[in-house]
């Protein structure tokens, strides 16, 4: 029988030592240490998401060597397994095309295997999603197959190691008829050690909570009927959104003024000053306001659509000069200054709002929760967890 992890801590599901975990990114910098070192009573492993893949199915690095070993060195100073992730940094249909192919798919195991082993990690973690999202022309049904005879390679290779496979996925939800069912999490449970389920980004395009509560009890239920709970991580945001939108549809804005921005949760207080902020549904904190903004627009706004008359017209008259039939030009020159209001709307968690996940996920018995990331967190997170 293959050899099971040996680095592995048990579940911490029914007390708050070691039940957060949380990815470092490779952008972070001593930031995504603060964590490790300050708070490691309340950290079960963390994960620097540090490493890319290739066209040909090796690995490289995403950032700065010196700053990765850094975090190496704090987790293990720590006592804490480090499991790194590793991101699908090909383009769109590569991955799938690798997965797709016994000896490149075999190859690829290998290359991973390796890289554990000569660094010495606890295991690794596999956050695949570029392969499923941007090839349009392979439909589900067909990726996964290749991704479950990925990951049961991957698990024999390391687990012959005794080493731990951690598997990153969007989550399923709505008693599995919405969401991400192309990584099979029921197939792939009986082989991985870890399924973490990134329940964020609800709303992106749009103003709206980044993980309402609504949603994160689904995937829990959902996924708590096709996998161990204690395999299960709840993936939890360290950040909101600030959306700037136009208010009144009538008018034309600047360039530039109609953005959106990420917040981390630790600066949400200079944001949020002077404004009144309440606690959202959703659970997490929201705030608004309007402004108004004045800049150049450098480029002509449409002309209004004017659909066709519903029946024949017999005679119409002419133009009456030929730059009447300009109506970008005549409702906004190039360069021009414009006015108008922008509606500002933040959505953001705090401590209260990541304890609220936590407490939803011990309740399930699932095994901790995972931050995305560490670095991201106010100060006060790990007192209010451990409370």
């Amino acid at each position: 029988a293959a050899q099971r992890p040996v680095t592995d801590r048990p579940a911490y599901s029914t007390s708050p030592d070691h039940f957060v975990s949380g990815w470092v990114p490779y952008w972070s910098g001593a930031s995504g240490r603060t964590a490790i070192e300050s708070s490691p009573r309340s950290i079960g492993d963390v994960s620097p998401l540090w490493y890319g893949t290739t066209n040909d199915g090796s690995l490289t690095l995403l950032g700065s060597a010196s700053n990765l070993q850094a975090v190496v060195a704090a987790t293990r100073a720590a006592g804490l397994p480090l499991i790194p992730g590793i991101f699908d940094s090909t383009g769109a249909g590569v991955m799938s095309g690798i997965l797709g192919d016994p000896v490149t798919r075999a190859a690829h195991v290998k290359n991973i295997v390796d890289l554990v082993m000569a660094k010495g990690y606890d295991g690794i973690d596999i956050d695949y999603e570029v392969f499923a999202f941007d090839h349009p022309g392979e439909p589900w049904p067909a990726i996964t197959p290749k991704w479950v005879a990925f990951v049961n390679e991957l698990s024999a290779g390391l687990h012959a190691k005794g080493k731990l496979l951690s598997i990153t996925v969007p989550p399923v939800w709505n008693n599995g008829l919405s969401g991400y069912t192309v990584y099979a999490q029921d197939q792939i449970a009986p082989v991985i050690d870890r399924l973490r389920l990134m329940v964020y980004d609800w709303s992106i395009s749009a103003p709206g909570p980044i993980s309402p509560m609504t949603w994160v009890t689904s995937v829990i239920a959902y996924s708590s009927s096709v996998v161990p709970v204690s395999k299960l991580q709840l993936g939890v945001p360290a950040y909101g959104r600030h959306w700037v939108t136009k208010k009144n549809s009538n008018e034309t804005c600047p360039d530039a003024a109609i953005y959106r921005e990420s917040v981390l949760m630790k600066n949400i207080g200079a944001l949020a000053a002077g404004r009144t902020v309440t606690r959202h549904s959703s659970g997490e904190l929201t705030f608004s306001w309007t402004q108004s903004v004045t800049g150049p627009r450098s480029k002509p706004v449409a002309p209004p659509v004017v659909p066709p008359a519903p029946f024949p017209v017999t005679a119409v008259n002419g133009p009456a000069g030929g730059g009447s039939l300009q109506p970008a030009l005549r409702l906004t020159p190039p360069s021009s200054q414009v006015t108008c209001t922008v509606q500002h709307t933040v959505f953001v968690p705090d401590a209260f709002s990541v304890d609220q996940r936590s407490d939803t996920a011990q309740a399930a018995g699932w095994r901790g929760i995972i931050l995305w990331a560490f670095g991201y967190e106010s100060s006060d997170l790990y007192q209010v967890l451990a409370s």
